[in-house]
Formats: structure tokens, sequence, C-alpha cells
């Protein structure tokens, strides 16, 4: 058995380290899908230079993910509803097909309807699966929500 310690910070203090940490999160968050992008450009989508980093940042997303949704927690500033799932995926499909289309047109420089399509179905096909999962996670939530503000006293 683990004994736990007391804690030696007094409310304030345990504000700030919650922030801190918070902060720290995050930053390590965006920093690796930074560094993804960056050396997935540089090394040319060699995997194994960048697999370190994928594992990490792939843990760190189920971790928070899942914790969120156990925990009852969506977001402070976007709800989980259709309008904001599709603007996600209309973004994230946007990043990866202007990714995908300048890589094949970084490859195939005479090939510039080939790399159009190529960005045009990353594009459709990323936003799709993307809103997919969104509206799957937000159902997930909604229901997660209604169990954690059930009334204990009405489960039988």
């Amino acid at each position: 058995m683990i004994k736990t310690m007391s804690s030696n910070l007094d409310e304030r203090q345990e504000q700030a380290l919650l922030k801190i940490e918070h902060n720290g999160c995050w930053l390590a968050f965006w920093g690796l899908l930074t560094a993804l992008f960056v050396q997935n450009a540089a090394f040319n989508g060699d995997l194994d230079r960048i697999i370190g980093e994928l594992i990490v940042f792939v843990v760190l997303s189920v971790y928070l993910g899942a914790s969120c949704m156990r925990e009852g927690v969506w977001d402070r500033r976007l709800r989980p509803d259709a309008k904001t799932n599709a603007a996600i995926s209309c973004i994230t499909g946007l990043v990866m097909g202007v990714g995908m289309f300048l890589r094949v047109h970084a490859n195939y420089p005479d090939k510039p309807i080939g790399s159009i399509a190529a960005g045009v179905f990353t594009m459709l096909f990323t936003g799709t699966i993307c809103f997919a999962l969104l509206s799957i996670s937000a159902k997930l939530y909604r229901k997660r929500v209604a169990e954690l503000e059930a009334d204990p006293g009405d489960e039988e």
C-alpha cells in the first residue's frame, strides 16, 4: 500500500501549481504537435525519425481525452454540438489537405492536377473522419454527463 503524503502547499499555492501544470501540459501537447509537423516536413515523412514523438503525442492525446470524458469535461469555450464539430473538422481537413498538396506538389511538380486531387481527397477524408469522431465523442460526453448528474437514489 502506498502511503500518501499530505500537501505542504496552502490553497493559493495549490491553485498556482495547478495552473503551472496545466500550462506545462498544453505546452508539451502543442510543442509535440509542432515538432511532428516540422520533422515530418524536414525528413520527408520518414516515420522512423518521428515515431518517439508520435507515440508520446498519441498517448498524451488519449489520456487527456479519456480523462476529460471520465470527468464529464468537454472544453471551457467550445460546445459539443454539430456546428462546432463541423468548424473544427473543416479546419483540420483544410490543414491536412494543404499539407498533402504541398507534399505531393514538391515530389511531382509537373503534375499540378494530381497534387490538387491529393489535397482535396485528403481534406475531405480527414474532415469527414474528424467530424465523425467528434460527433461520437460528443454523444459519449453527453451520456457521461447524464450519468454523473443522475441522482444516485434513482439507480436500482
